[in-house]
């Protein structure tokens, strides 16, 4: 009787570790998700007030981490010049970032660089590729409508091209499918 007392009571002890150990495990996540979107609504906050140089340090903080929502704002603010100048190719390097964490607005706005030629030249199947995405993750119909548009100006070989990338951007971020 002794024996499975003894038996039972370590079992007990070793549940009881597994327990917290698992507590500490899901808190630990929980917390940092909390403090991720604590910093981005401080982020958010600033950039309401119009403290871009706010916004742009807590929002540099949780985008390097890969929050989306973050990664998008700063580049809002690196299109629009905010902090300055314009910087597109900043702003393109956050949008894509948050174009590839599947954030439909960082979509919209990648393709609406790449359709008006604000990070460089018009690349009309960049830009038909990141809308075409932006109204299929997000059923966003402006997207669809600027798409539209732009595929009245291109050729049928490059609307393929585009919608090929499209399909296999989809592919990789959904399914983890990755076409050689």
């Amino acid at each position: 009787m002794k024996l499975i007392e003894k038996c039972v009571f370590k079992m007990t002890y070793v549940v009881k570790i597994l327990v917290c150990f698992s507590l500490i495990f899901v808190f630990s996540g929980v917390g940092y998700a909390d403090n991720a979107e604590d910093t981005f609504d401080l982020g958010y906050e600033a950039f309401v007030k119009r403290d871009y140089a706010g916004a742009e340090k807590h929002w540099m903080r949780v985008g390097a981490l890969g929050h989306a929502r973050a990664q998008n704002g700063l580049g809002i603010m690196y299109r629009d010049g905010d902090l300055g100048e314009a910087r597109s190719e900043e702003a393109a390097d956050w949008f894509l970032r948050s174009a590839n964490n599947g954030y439909a607005y960082a979509m919209f706005n990648l393709g609406m660089l790449y359709k008006t030629g604000r990070f460089g030249e018009v690349d009309d199947i960049q830009a038909y590729r990141w809308l075409l995405l932006a109204s299929t993750v997000n059923f966003d119909e402006n997207a669809k409508f600027q798409a539209n548009l732009l595929s009245q100006r291109m050729d049928r070989t490059s609307l393929i091209e585009a919608r090929n990338q499209a399909q296999i951007w989809l592919n990789e971020f959904f399914f983890g499918i990755l076409k050689d």
